[in-house]
This record gives C-alpha cells, structure tokens and sequence, in this order.
C-alpha cells in the first residue's frame, strides 16, 4: 500500500497524494469519472492522470476497491471489501472535504511552523535562516523569499520578528498570541488525527495521551451547561487549543495575568459570564491528567479562555444581548446602522430591505468584529476548512456586498476584517436576500381523469395536500372530452392520467398516475408550480446597459484583462483607477470551476454592465486555472427581486459553468440563467 500511515499520520509524497485525491474524487462521484474530470480536479494533464491509472488501481485493491473502466464513461470505482475499506474512506473524507490544504503544504507554512516551534534556534532563542532552511531541507535563497509573507502573517498576530547582528532573528510576542497563531497553522479540527502535513515537531505541540475524546466530551459537555453559544467550528478548534494549553504549561509558558494585554481587562472580563465558563472549564479539566489542579492564580489564563469564548461566540440567535454587552451593543449598533447607509448609497439598495432589517442581520457581526478589535485580533489571517470550504464562497455577490462593509470599516472606522470575517457577513446578508419573494403569477388548472370526476378530485387532493394551495388561482375538473370547448386564456396546464399521446390540446400537459406517486408530486411542482415564477421580471429588472458573451478572447496575463476591463468601463480617470486597485486585491476576485467573477457597483461606470470572457487559452490566478472571466457592475434601485435573481443566477452559473459554456451566447446568457434559477426553486 501507498506509505500513507505512519504513527497515525499521513506521509504524503506529491505524486502519492495526487492518488489520494484520486480516490477520494472516485468516491465522491458516485459515478463514472473520465481521466479529463480527473485531470480538471487536479490542474493536471490527461497524459499524467493515464500514467497513473494503474498505480491508483494499485493502491485501491489493497483498500479492497476495484477500479473498472467503461470506453465513453471513464472510470467507476466499485467497493469489494466494505469493512476493509471503511477506514480508508474516512480518512480520505476528513483529508480532502475538511482539512486537505494544497496551501498547508507550501513551503511558507512549514517556514512559519518550524519558526513558531523554535526549531534551528540556540540557548537565547536566536535562529539563522541559513540553518533553518537546511533543517527544512531547502536552499536559504528560498527560505528568504517567503520571509516576507511569513512575517506578514506573523505581524497579524501581534508577533514579530527581533533581528542581532551575529546571532539572526529571534520571535517576540506574548504567549496568547503565539497559541492563537500555532492554533492557525494546525487547523486539525476533527476526532481523528489526520494531519495534512508531515511535521511531527509542530505536531508534538497539539499531542493529546490518548485522552482527546475525554478532553472534547469536557469542553463540549461544560459549554453546553452554560449561557454561551460558540460556532461549532470553534468548538473543534477550542478542543484543539486545550490540548496546546496543557502542554505549553507543561514546557513552562504560562499566560501572566499582568502582562500588558490583559491588565485593561481586569475590571470588565472577570463580571462576564464568558469569566465564569472560563473557570469552570479550567475546574472541569482538573479531573484530566496534566491540567492544572490549582487555578486560584491563573488569571491569565482564565482571561485568554474568556477572550476566545469572546470572539468566538455565535451571537446569532442570543437573547438579550443588549443587556448582556451594553457597551459593546451600542457600539456595534451605531457601527452597523453607517454601514447601512453606505451599503444602500453604494449599491442603491431598494427601500423595500429596510435599514432595521440590515441591521438587525448585521449587529451580531459587528459585535464579534468589535470584540476581536478590543482584544487586538481583528486583522489575523486565516487559514483551512472555515475559509476554503465555507459554502458562502458559491454566493460571490453576497460577497461582494460584504467585500464593500469591510472596506467602509477599514477606511471610516479604522477597523480591518479578516476573510473569515468577511464570509460571515456574507452569511448575514445572503440570509435576507434568500427570503426575497419573487413575484408569482397563480396557476391555473385544469384536471380531468380516465376514470370520471371522482378520479380527478383524488389527484386535485393529492396536489393541494402535498403542495398546498397558495400558488393554485383556479383548479377546475372538466371531463377530457369537454376540453376543446374552455378558452385556451383560461387555463396554463392540464394536468391529467390520459396518456400524453391521447391529448391534442395547445395547452401544456402534465400526464400523472391516477394513484399519484412522489415522482408526480415532484412533476407537478417542477413543471406546474415553478411556472408561474415570473423570473423574466425579475431578469429584466437588471437593465443591463452594455451585455455581451466574448469567445476566444486572447491575453497575454490575467493582469491584462484586468487593466482592460479598468480602463473600458472605469466612467473617469479616477474610478479607471479605483478600478484597477480594486482588480489588484485577490479578495475581491472569486474563482470557481475556472470562472473567475468579480462584480462592482455600478458608480464606477455609471452603467450596468455584464461582461463574460472565454479565454482562448486558461490562465493561472492564485493557483486557480481559469478559464473564463465575468465582470459585472450593477445597482439595484429598480427592484428588490433583481438582487435575489442576481445572487441565485451567479450562484448557478458558476456551479455548472463546465456544462453550460457551450450554451452561452450574448442572446442566451439571461434565458440560460433564468432556466437555472427556476429549476433551483
């Protein structure tokens, strides 16, 4: 088998990882996959994923799978052995859906990780760089090329790095700060240890003494009992940082209660209730060989427990939090309502989403924002499963939205978000968007039965009972044969269990079973109740000004689309510029299955524009193959639907985008996403 378990970890080559990745895309499929989907997944060439065919079928048979391959289908993969395969298909589960990093495996983090863990350094601390990149096994020109994002990421921490002619550099930063940043890089957040990188000094650093189950069920179960509500991706991650509480106590690096970040709390942080988890939680681990069994005089550590149960809260759904957070509330409150008002001045958001209705979205946001400000957090990168994998990433209008508060709290309230942060808002405001009703038109229907009236009124009942009866404006039953006499204006759909071939009529006809399957049920709402969306409204709603599909567009860099796309459409030479700032910001560009999109208001050209590029050749973007470019600068004061409409049809266009290239013409694009969007009802 693969060399892929050592000591419970994972020991990954590049080319025995790429089989990993491999396998698991086979599991996932539930189907055939061709070696183009298998090449398309890992950036790959067809040739490599063919010449490595039968090291994967390899591999498989150990794990008690075989592979098989259908000329025209691809490859399917078929399960033997269950039992024997049953671990494997957890570990390839939570290594690639949950944890597997391709940026966990660069050479920056495994710089940072070996800085963090003092490895190369002497007795006072000091390392050289030279002697950390031959621990690292890399050249030390390398190793100084990535310095310059390593102590970007540092600095985001409150960590820095100190520099002594003849001794190199030395790390400087209190003890809170360290662990939040080691925590950042370990990004293991799951029962099982499964390790996307091969670190075993970083790793001894989270080590638990078989004991993590019952460290977890402590920190769960005490949660639980108390008054706070914490995001259950933080959950995993406080398990995480209790295991490097112990042991950093253990090697001596205790958080001092009068160090200079925790003595402006003293006053506030020990009346909050997040105090009193803090303690008990501490009292319930006693019980947990190597955790502190005095805590009478860890007031330091009581407050750095107090400040993540802070900036970690899920403040969502917690009552009373104007009371319980007075000052914060008000702050967070006041902070939201300018955002409003900015986010309606910039992108002309309808009335019709009141400003109480952002707001109230918006302040539990705000209040966590605040809360990692307070305590010196707010700009700290972020990394792994809660920013690759998080779902809000498919809405990249919702993010734009969001993309704009955080500019408005970066310039107005000198207040930096991190991505994280970011996607949070997104959540917020897609939340309101996604209740957005758009205008319906009621169905009218006519029924009619083989086997007389009573037939009929079986199916109407059926109908009304699994559907109900909101979207019905008139259902009528009418012998089959009496049809031909009703206006054809009167009705939209016959609905019936005649055979489709005995029905000659020009309305539309849905054939159903005289006993009503689910399959039926499903049809009729498919077919009949989505119909009378009137998405066309909601479509043109948009009014795009300038709209157009562009085939084999040749450029030199993505860069150069970029200025391109700035200086057509920027409306002067300063938003020309803003413009092109805004295109240099990777945050602000969002690629998914090789479409990169990247949407404005409508104020920097002073036209709604929607623009899509298929390039003639696919550029790389922050590792991301692309293949297609959409620009979009739109407002929104016509109508409060066209938002919705815009966020679902992004949505779809980048989901499918592989399958619907082909049918994207400048006549069809807004038909093409009309139809997606319907069918996603």
């Amino acid at each position: 088998m693969l060399n892929i378990f050592k000591k419970g970890h994972w020991q990954m080559a590049t080319e025995e990882k790429r089989i990993l990745k491999m396998a698991y895309l086979l599991l996932q499929s539930n189907g055939y996959l061709k070696a183009g989907d298998l090449a398309r997944e890992l950036n790959l060439s067809e040739r490599t994923i063919k010449n490595d065919i039968e090291h994967l079928r390899v591999f498989l048979k150990e794990c008690g799978c075989t592979l098989d391959s259908v000329r025209g289908k691809g490859y399917i993969l078929q399960i033997d052995e269950p039992d024997q395969f049953a671990k494997i298909r957890e570990w390839l589960n939570i290594l690639f859906n949950n944890v597997e990093n391709n940026t966990r495996e660069r050479l920056s983090y495994q710089l940072a990780r070996a800085i963090m863990c003092r490895q190369a350094t002497d007795e006072d601390g000091y390392f050289l760089l030279d002697e950390l990149a031959a621990q690292l096994y890399c050249s030390s020109s390398t190793v100084k090329k990535k310095m310059t994002w390593v102590r970007e990421f540092l600095k985001s921490f409150g960590i820095s790095l100190i520099s002594r002619p003849g001794h190199g550099m030395k790390l400087c930063g209190d003890e809170f700060s360290q662990r939040l940043c080691m925590l950042e890089l370990y990004e293991n957040h799951f029962r099982i240890r499964v390790v996307a990188f091969n670190d075993q000094v970083y790793e001894r650093a989270f080590r638990d003494r078989g004991d993590k189950d019952k460290v977890r069920k402590t920190v769960r179960d005490t949660i639980r009992a108390s008054e706070n509500e914490l995001f259950d991706t933080y959950i995993n991650r406080l398990v995480d940082y209790v295991l490097l509480l112990r042991n950093r106590i253990q090697s001596g690096n205790l958080i001092e209660a009068d160090s200079e970040r925790w003595s402006v709390y003293r006053k506030k942080l020990p009346l909050s209730k997040e105090w009193t988890l803090a303690v008990k939680l501490l009292e319930n681990l006693k019980n947990i060989s190597g955790y502190l069994q005095d805590i009478s005089n860890v007031e330091g550590e009581i407050a750095a427990l107090a400040a993540l149960f802070l900036m970690w809260g899920d403040w969502e759904q917690m009552p009373e939090l104007k009371k319980r957070f007075s000052i914060f509330y008000t702050k967070a409150k006041n902070l939201t309502e300018q955002v409003v008002e900015n986010l309606k001045e910039q992108w002309k958001v309808p009335d019709e989403i009141s400003n109480s209705q952002l707001v109230t979205a918006l302040i539990p946001d705000m209040l966590r924002l605040l809360f990692q400000k307070n305590f010196g957090y707010a700009d700290c990168f972020m990394l792994g499963n809660s920013i690759s994998e998080n779902a809000i990433k498919r809405s990249p209008f919702v993010l734009a939205l969001a993309d704009s508060i955080g500019e408005f709290l970066s310039h107005k309230a000198d207040l930096k978000i991190n991505e994280y942060n970011t996607q949070l808002l997104g959540v917020s405001l897609y939340k309101i968007l996604n209740v957005i009703d758009y205008p319906y038109v009621p169905r009218k229907i006519l029924l009619c039965a083989r086997n007389g009236k009573s037939s009929a009124q079986i199916i109407a009942k059926d109908i009304v009972r699994r559907l109900g009866d909101w979207w019905i404006g008139k259902m009528e039953i009418y012998p089959f044969y009496d049809a031909r006499k009703l206006p054809v204006e009167n009705y939209d759909w016959v609905i019936g269990s005649f055979n489709s071939y005995a029905y000659h009529y020009t309305w539309s006809y849905l054939h159903v079973h005289a006993m009503m399957t689910p399959e039926d049920i499903e049809q009729v709402r498919r077919q009949v109740l989505l119909s009378g969306y009137d998405l066309f409204y909601s479509a043109q709603q948009l009014k795009w000004d300038e709209l157009a599909v562009h085939r084999d567009f040749s450029i030199y860099g993505i860069q150069s689309i970029f200025q391109l796309l700035s200086y057509q459409w920027g409306k002067d030479i300063n938003s020309k510029e803003v413009l092109n700032q805004f295109f240099m910001d990777p945050r602000h560009l969002r690629v998914r299955n090789q479409l990169l999109c990247v949407i404005v208001p409508s104020e920097y050209t002073e036209k709604r524009i929607f623009d899509l590029y298929f390039l003639k050749k696919g550029l790389e973007y922050e590792e991301e193959m692309v293949r297609a470019v959409l620009f979009i600068a739109i407002d929104f004061q016509e109508s409060i639907v066209s938002m919705r409409f815009l966020e679902n049809g992004i949505r779809y266009l980048q989901d499918d985008f592989e399958q619907l290239s082909p049918k994207l013409t400048t006549a069809s694009v807004m038909e093409v996403l009309i139809d997606g969007v319907r069918k996603r009802l």
